[in-house]
């Protein structure tokens, strides 16, 4: 499925995560550290910035939350993973989930035809 114009959006409290095409969120790692993620908003893409700048151990598990309600992202079916809502045109909304283990390239669209999968890891599965 190929998707034209859409934005990412908070589970929680619906606010808007992605502006100058990167979605923002915060992050938390195992040792307390906390800082800001900016992500790419192209599929299959897993470039990120991070302030402060950051060098995440390979799998590490990653906490991430809104910046605007500080709720964590995690999903509840899959705790590896976060949630966030990918709004297309302003209309229809998609479950979209990611690792949170570092280095773990999977992505999942969930639409209502089924699941859409990105990055090189995620032909494996949850």
């Amino acid at each position: 499925m190929k998707f034209e114009q859409y934005n990412f959006f908070c589970p929680k409290c619906d606010s808007q995560l992605d502006q100058t095409k990167r979605v923002h969120l915060k992050s938390e790692r195992g040792n307390g550290a906390v800082g800001d993620m900016y992500l790419s908003t192209t599929f299959g893409s897993y470039v990120f910035e991070h302030e402060p700048s950051v060098e995440f151990s390979k799998d590490e598990l990653v906490d991430f939350s809104c910046p605007h309600c500080r709720e964590k992202l995690s999903s509840a079916e899959h705790p590896e993973y976060i949630t966030i809502i990918m709004r297309v045109e302003n209309k229809f909304d998609f479950e979209l989930l990611f690792s949170r283990r570092a280095g773990v390239h999977k992505t999942y669209i969930v639409t209502e035809d089924g699941i859409e999968n990105y990055g090189e890891s995620a032909s494996q599965g949850f």
